[in-house]
Parts: structure tokens; sequence; C-alpha cells
């Protein structure tokens, strides 16, 4: 039984947490104290995650007759590296999500629901990364997706989040429906809905029938709405603006990295013998989705809507990957998964720290539109910064983060023998360089417009500069290291990448 407890240890400091978020909630005491709660809690699972020395694969309740029996046979759950390295993402995301949270619904109503249905969301993430079975990857969908919905629709006195947590929820209904039908087609085929069991049934593709396609099929598209994949992405971006922006970025860092860890352990792990036709799919995605992205934010005048169309280009860049998986070749298929893997990473910090960047300036100028980060140095030297080293990771500019994982990405396409795929991507790239040096440039080299204007028809406490809470200088300093730190010192984070790619191959 301890052995049991240490490897769930995380998830039973997180649902500690809720428990005592909801119990100050419910006793109306304590408001100040659900966001340094939640960060301890979440603290607690990361450090339980990170200094965990067990190697190899854990199977956890795999004995019915014995729920705390962790043994080798198939369980439900699988602890392995790859479990680790997404859960580490989810709680870094979880982390800055909290700490950009602490300022912005201080004012609201329910705050330690809010906390509370943002780690329950957390939880669903890392049993996705964990599942080993056809339903428990189903219910931890829906347990990932449902707060979800809550959240977007949280502040419930603005109409346009109103109408985007229904978008939401309503896509999200559609995927789930989608899953689960392709799930079922699973079972009917396999009569099994464990993946190791399921290897067996999908292994032969002489067998193969248009059930086995179309099964596999339905459960692409419902993963690809997470994704926010073309053609499964016109929802991501009336949702990204109309949701207040804190959920923004966990939708934009958490949620993505869970539709692809769904996708990664389930059609690539269990269906891995139809690698070729995957491979082709997955290269026709990953193009049509960097291309549409890259151009459709060229043209927007909001921040956040581009950085939606940014978030589902570099979704394409992460299909680049998947693709990469297709080849026959074992090394360079453990490569194309470390490298979607690390851009999973580098992706969902540098979202937090753009939209952590967002919401200060929202509160400054009152404005979301792009013209009005012009001098944006003047007012915010720091946010200018960490929003200018974002934006430079994102376009891929060395040495920082997104370069590395660009680079790792452009490589494996290039061993699967897909140069192609590569050179789309490389310039997909360049097409991004516009519209992120576009802000860069209001920001950094363009005057105020105030100072362009007539002082007589300027309102003076329009441009009043926000006083930055220290949660929000916490989130920014902590998101930026990251970025700099990834891409001066890859090594790390690059080999933990291999070995959480080597334990699901």
């Amino acid at each position: 039984m301890s052995n049991f407890i240490t490897v769930l240890f995380p998830f039973f400091a997180l649902m500690g947490t809720i428990l005592i978020c909801l119990l100050l909630e419910a006793f109306n005491i304590g408001k100040r104290l659900y966001g340094p709660i939640t960060l301890i809690g979440a603290f607690i699972a990361l450090l339980t995650i990170i200094l965990d020395t067990s190697s190899g694969v854990i199977h956890v309740f795999a004995n019915p007759n014995d729920i705390f029996d962790v043994s080798a046979s198939p369980g439900l759950l699988l602890i392995d590296d790859f479990y680790r390295f997404f859960a580490i993402v989810f709680l870094l995301v979880l982390i800055l999500v909290t700490l950009s949270s602490i300022d912005f619904i201080s004012s609201e109503r329910n705050t330690g629901i809010y906390y509370s249905l943002l780690i329950l969301s957390t939880i669903g993430m890392m049993v996705i990364a964990a599942a080993n079975d056809l339903l428990i990857i189903f219910v931890a969908w829906e347990l990932g997706s449902l707060p979800a919905y809550s959240l977007a629709a949280f502040q419930k006195s603005r109409a346009e989040t109103s109408e985007s947590a229904l978008k939401f929820f309503l896509i999200g209904a559609m995927s789930s429906a989608f899953i689960l039908f392709g799930i079922s087609l699973v079972y009917g085929i396999s009569a099994e809905t464990n993946l190791q069991s399921i290897i067996l049934a999908f292994s032969d593709l002489s067998s193969y029938t248009p059930l086995h396609i179309v099964a596999l099929m339905f459960l692409f598209v419902g993963f690809g709405y997470k994704m926010a994949a073309v053609p499964f992405h016109a929802w991501a971006v009336d949702v990204y603006q109309g949701t207040p922006t804190t959920i923004t970025s966990f939708l934009a860092a958490g949620s993505k990295a869970m539709g692809f860890a769904a996708a990664l352990r389930l059609i690539i792990f269990a269906f891995g013998e139809i690698e070729g036709s995957w491979g082709v799919i997955f290269a026709v995605l990953a193009v049509l989705t960097m291309t549409l992205g890259n151009l459709a934010a060229l043209v927007q005048e909001n921040i956040k809507r581009m950085l939606a169309y940014s978030s589902i280009a570099h979704a394409g860049y992460m299909l680049i990957g998947m693709a990469s998986i297709s080849s026959f070749d074992r090394v360079a298929s453990n490569f194309a998964i470390a490298a979607t893997e690390l851009h999973i990473l580098t992706h969902a910090v540098m979202k937090l720290l753009a939209f952590t960047a967002v919401i200060i300036v929202a509160f400054s100028l009152k404005s979301e539109n792009i013209s009005d980060y012009a001098g944006l140095r003047k007012k915010h030297p720091w946010i200018a910064f960490g929003l200018t080293i974002s934006l430079l990771s994102l376009m891929g500019i060395p040495p920082l983060a997104g370069f590395i994982s660009k680079l790792l990405l452009f490589f494996a396409a290039i061993y699967a023998n897909m140069a192609w795929l590569a050179v789309i991507g490389i310039i997909n790239s360049g097409i991004s360089i516009f519209y992120y040096l576009r802000v860069i440039k209001l920001m950094l080299i363009d005057k105020p417009i105030e100072e362009e204007e007539e002082t007589a028809v300027v309102s003076v406490d329009r441009f009043v500069p926000y006083s930055v809470p220290i949660s929000y200088q916490v989130a920014l300093m902590s998101a930026i290291i990251l970025i700099i730190l990834i891409g001066l010192l890859p090594g790390f984070f690059i080999d933990y990448a291999l070995s959480a790619a080597q334990s699901l191959i």
C-alpha cells in the first residue's frame, strides 16, 4: 500500500487541495488564501513527480481483488516517464495560471470554486497521460473538459464570455461524442478496452476492414478538436477571445497539451502498426494547420485573436512531429516523439507568458487592440520585455526555447524522409515573423499613442500605468527564466523528453 500511495501521491495532494478550497468556500473564510493554497498543493505534486526516483513502468489498478496492488501486470494506469513528462507540463500550467489568477479574479465571487475547477481539470489531464484503458481515457477526457467549460463561463457578467462558453461547450460535447463512438467501434472490433490487448487486434493490417479505419478516424477527429488542428480549429479563436484571459491561457497551454497527450498515448502507442497511413494524414494536417494559422494571424487587430491563430499554427508544428513518428526506424520515431513533447512544453510556457502580459496590459489600457501596444516600453518596460521574449521564442529565434523545439521538429521530419515537410515548416516560421515583429515594433520602437494625438483629446486616466501585483511579476519572471533556460541548456530537457518517448514506444 505504501508504494500505491507514493505513486499516486500527486493526485492525493491535488485532491486534498480541492477539499481545502471547497471547505473554506463553504464557510466563506480565507478568500485570500485560495490562490496560495492552490500554489502549495500544485508545488507539492510537482516536486513529488520531479523527485520520483522510480524507474520503468508501474501499473496501477491491475488487480481487481486488491486495488492497492502495484504490480507488473497491465493495469488501468501506466506510471511511466511519458506520464511524468506531461504531468510536469500540466502542473507548470496550473502554477502559472494560478499566479496570474490571484489578482485577476480577486473581486469575483466563488473564487474557491474557481481554483477547485482549475485543479480538477488538471487532474483529468494528468490521468489522460497515464491512461491504459479506453474507458479511463474517456472518463479522464471528460474530467479535464467539464471543469474547463465552467471556467470559460466564470465571469457571467460579460456577454461575450457566455457566448464563448456556450460555443466551447457545444464543440466539446461534439468532440466527446466522436471519441466515445470511436471507442465503441474499437471495442466492437477487439472486445477489449485495455490498450495492450487492442494492439493485438489492430496489429494485422491484412485483417483490416472499413470499420477499423472509421473507428480510428472518429478517435482522431475527437482529439483534433482539442488540438485545434485544421479543420477542427474554428471554435478556438472565438473561445480564446471571449473567455477570461487566465482561462484562455489555460486552454491554449493545458487543453492543447491534453489533446496531444491523448493522441500520442492512444493512436501512436496502441495503433502504431499503421504508421505509414498516419504519417500521410498528420503531414497533410500539419501543412494545413500551420499555414492557415499563420496567414490568418497576419491580419488580426486583437492581440488575443492573433495569439489564438498563433496557437493553431503551433499545433501544426506539433503535427510535424507526429507525422515523423510514422518512420519505421525506431530511433527516428523516438526522436520525433521527443521533439513533439518538447514543443508542447515550450509552447505552453511561451503562451502562458504572452497571455499573462496581455492580462496586465488589458488592466492598464482597458484594451486588447494591438495598436494600443504602441510605446508599451515607456509604461511597462518589464511587461514589454517579457512579451518580447515570448514572441521571439514563438517565432523561433535563438537562443530561446522555441528555437530548440522547432529545430528538433524539423530535424525529425528530415530523419523521417519528409524534408519537404520541414521546408514548409521553415517557410511558415518565416511568415510568423511578420505578425510577431509587428507587435514588438509597436512596443519597443513606436511612440505611445498619446504622444501622437492632441493632448486635449486624450483622457489622461487611460494612460496611467497599472501597478503590477507581485503574483503577476512572479508568473512573468518564472516563464521568462524557463524560456531562456530551455534555450541555453536544452540537454536536460531533451534527455527527459527522449526518456518519456522511449517509455511510450
